[in-house]
C-alpha cells in the first residue's frame, strides 16, 4: 500500500490572433500554483499550438499509467461541433466547421488517455465556454460545450452549463476559476461538495447568468485538501493498469483493454497505439503448417508505435489516387469504399506513406511496418498460432478467411470449418479485433511489410527493432497475414510470404505505421 500520486496538466490559451482572451494564462498560473500546494505534480503550459497540445496530452496519459489521481485543466477558447467538444489551440486556422476537427484538439482525446491509463480517479476541468470566435463563418450556432458522459472513475467539470457561454471576466482571473481555487483549498471538502459550493458562488456573482455544471461517474471519495489533522489515505488497489504486453498462455486470447486511437486528418485513417515490448518471434517446430523460413524462434523487442486500426481501404487510398481500381473477383466487386485496397504494390504503399507525411506538413512520419512489428502487433501478447486460440472453428468470429462460404462458392478445399459469410474480401473491421484493438490481422488480405525477404533473415536479426534490408532494390519484400481464401495452415501470426515490389494481387493490401 502507498500514498497515491497526483498528476496534473494545466493549459491556458489566450494569445489568439482572432478574439484574444485576457484571463486564461492568469487562470492557468493560479490553478497550477494551487494544485502544487495541494500535492500535485503539475505540468503547466501556456499558449500552445495544436502539435504541442497533443504532445503534452499524450505525455500526461503516460504519467497516469503509474496510477493515482489525474487532473486536466484547460482555460481558453472551446466549442462544440456536431455534438463533440474541441479545445482551440493558439494559431488555429479555422474558417468553417469542417476545419475544426483538423485544427483543434478533441476533448475525447484527453478522456481516451485517462481511460487507457486505468488509474483510480480522473478530473477534467474545462473553463472553455467563451463565445465561439469563428461563429460568423459557421452555419450552425451551437453555443458553449456539449455534455459528455464521464467514463468510469471520472468527473468532468464545466465553467457553465452545456450549451451556455461564460464571460472572460473583468478581473485578472475568470469568475469560475477564481471561485474554484478558493474552494478547493478549503480542508475537509469532498470533491462533489467543492463543485457544489463553486456552482453557488458563480451563480450568485454573475446574477444567475453563469451556472457551472458537472458530469460524474466517481465511485470513491476524493479530497483536494484533507480535513485538518488527517493523514493521506492509502489505496491497496487501483483500476488495473495495462501492461505493455499481456502475457497470455498458449492457446488463449488476450484480454481487451481500451485502445488509444489517433485519427489522421486528411484521410480519416485511424491508428491504434501499440505499446513497446518483447516477444518470441517465429514458430516452434511443432506448430501445424509451419514452414522452414519461420525460424529459428528468437526474442525480439520493439519500441511503441502507432499502427493502422484496419487495412487501408479503397476510400482512403482514393484520397491519394482517385482513379484506383481494386477490380473484382469473378463478378464479386472488390471496389467498395470500406473494403481493403488491393491491386496495390509495395511501391504504391510507400508512395501513400510519403504523400500522407507531406499532407500533414511533415509533422508525422508514415511507413510500412517491419515484419517484427507486424508479428508483435498480430500476437498482441499471445503465444499460439492465432491470437484467438488454437480452435480453428473460432476463426470466423475474428477474421474473414477461407471458410465454408468460400469453399462452396469457389469449390475450395482445406478451408476452416465455420462460416464467416463472405465469399471474397469483407468491409474492414467486420469481425472482432485482437487485444491491441487491431482488425483483420489474419484475414481479408495479405499485407506488405517494409523488410526485404530472406528465408534466413531471422538468423541475422538484432534483438531490438530488427529490420532486414539486404539485397538489391528489386528484391522481394515481405508480406504477412492471412487472406480471404486462406486455409487453417495459412492463417497464422508467424506465416511469412514474399512479393516483388511492383507486384499486385486480389488478396494483397497493406496497413501503415505512424512513428511516435
Amino acid at each position: 500500500m502507498k500514498t497515491e500520486q497526483r498528476v496534473a496538466l494545466v493549459i491556458g490559451n489566450g494569445n489568439y490572433e482572432s478574439a484574444p482572451l485576457r484571463n486564461p494564462v492568469n487562470d492557468a498560473r493560479a490553478m497550477g500554483k494551487a494544485l502544487k500546494d495541494l500535492g500535485f505534480d503539475v505540468v503547466e503550459r501556456e499558449n500552445l499550438n495544436q502539435k504541442d497540445m497533443k504532445r503534452e496530452i499524450q505525455a500526461f496519459g503516460e504519467k497516469l499509467q503509474k496510477g493515482g489521481v489525474g487532473l486536466f485543466y484547460y482555460a481558453g477558447h472551446g466549442m462544440q461541433v456536431s455534438g463533440r467538444n474541441y479545445l482551440i489551440p493558439v494559431g488555429a486556422n479555422i474558417e468553417h466547421e469542417k476545419q475544426v476537427e483538423y485544427e483543434a484538439v478533441d476533448v475525447g482525446s484527453v478522456l481516451t488517455e485517462m481511460d487507457y491509463a486505468r488509474n483510480r480517479l480522473n478530473i477534467v476541468i474545462l473553463d472553455a465556454c467563451r463565445d465561439n470566435p469563428f461563429a460568423r463563418s459557421f452555419r450552425s450556432q451551437s453555443l458553449g460545450l456539449a455534455s459528455i458522459n464521464a467514463p468510469t472513475g471520472t468527473l468532468i467539470a464545466y465553467a457553465t452549463a452545456p450549451g451556455s457561454v461564460a464571460n472572460d471576466g473583468p478581473q485578472d482571473n475568470g469568475v469560475y476559476t477564481g471561485e474554484l481555487i478558493k474552494v478547493m483549498l478549503q480542508p475537509g471538502l469532498k470533491i462533489e461538495d467543492v463543485f457544489k459550493q463553486v456552482r453557488s458562488a458563480v451563480r450568485e456573482s454573475t446574477g444567475g447568468k453563469q451556472v457551472p455544471w458537472e458530469s460524474s461517474s466517481l465511485e470513491g471519495d476524493f479530497y483536494f485538501q484533507l480535513p485538518s489533522g488527517d493523514v493521506a489515505p492509502t489505496y491497496a488497489t487501483e483500476r488495473t493498469a495495462p501492461v505493455s504486453v499481456p502475457q497470455v498462455p498458449r492457446g488463449d486470447s488476450a484480454p481487451h483493454t481500451a485502445p488509444k486511437i489517433w485519427k489522421e486528418p486528411v484521410t480519416g485513417m485511424e491508428f491504434v497505439w501499440i505499446p513497446g515490448g518483447c516477444y518470441l518471434m517465429g514458430s516452434p517446430q511443432n506448430e501445424k503448417g509451419r514452414e522452414a523460413d519461420e525460424g529459428p524462434v528468437h526474442e525480439v523487442c520493439v519500441d511503441g508505435f502507432w499502427m493502422g486500426k484496419t487495412e487501408v481501404t479503397n476510400g482512403e487510398f482514393r484520397k491519394f489516387q482517385p482513379t484506383h481500381d481494386s477490380k473484382d473477383y469473378q463478378g464479386y466487386s472488390l471496389n467498395g469504399d470500406d473494403q481493403p485496397a488491393v491491386y496495390v504494390s509495395w511501391k504504391d504503399a510507400n508512395a501513400l506513406a510519403q504523400w500522407l507525411a507531406n499532407k500533414n506538413g511533415g509533422q508525422y512520419k508514415f511507413r510500412l511496418p517491419t515484419e517484427a512489428e507486424w508479428e508483435y502487433a498480430c500476437r498482441a501478447g499471445t503465444e499460439g498460432s492465432h491470437y484467438w486460440g488454437d480452435d480453428p472453428s473460432r476463426a470466423c468470429s475474428y477474421e474473414n478467411v477461407g471458410d465454408q462460404t468460400t469453399g462452396r462458392q469457389w469449390k475450395m478445399e482445406n478451408v476452416h470449418d465455420c462460416e464467416d459469410g463472405y465469399a471474397v474480401v469483407a468491409p474492414v473491421g467486420s469481425f472482432q479485433p485482437n487485444a491491441f484493438g487491431l482488425y483483420d490481422m489474419l484475414g481479408n488480405v495479405w499485407e506488405w511489410c517494409s523488410d526485404v525477404y530472406s528465408a534466413d533473415a531471422y538468423s541475422k536479426h538484432d534483438k531490438n527493432n530488427p529490420a532486414f534490408s539486404g539485397g538489391n532494390p528489386g528484391a522481394e519484400r515481405v508480406i504477412r497475414g492471412g487472406f480471404w481464401h486462406g486455409g487453417p495452415d495459412k492463417v497464422r501470426c508467424a506465416l511469412r510470404g514474399a512479393g516483388l515490389p511492383g507486384g499486385m494481387n486480389d488478396d494483397l493490401g497493406f496497413r501503415l505505421v505512424r512513428e511516435p
